[in-house]
């Protein structure tokens, strides 16, 4: 069975950044830069997380994810996330300060 996932990351590293990103777009969709949606069977849920355990320092880096519950096919499914408005995940390219 399918579950949805929320999945977020805070990398200190650049390198180790870059690979998480490309780590979550392939296993979900971006809502922000650092979140993703991901839609994943359990075997797959399980191969993610030991992937990011291997990518990670975890004396400095911090990934999350999160449950959202069992989805019944793709196709259907609507995610307990409305995203309003811009929707295009720019690439990161640099440092941002806010």
């Amino acid at each position: 069975m399918l579950r949805a996932y929320l999945l977020c990351y805070d990398i200190a590293d650049p390198r180790r950044l870059r690979a998480m990103f490309r780590l979550a777009k392939a296993h979900g969709k971006p809502l922000q830069y650092s979140v993703f949606i991901c839609v994943l069977r359990r075997a797959d849920r399980v191969r993610l997380a030991a992937r990011v355990d291997g990518l990670i320092d975890r004396r400095r880096d911090r990934v999350v994810i999160l449950d959202l519950g069992a989805v019944p096919d793709r196709e259907s499914w609507i995610p307990p996330v409305e995203v309003f408005g811009s929707q295009e995940i720019l690439s990161q390219s640099g440092s941002v300060v806010a």
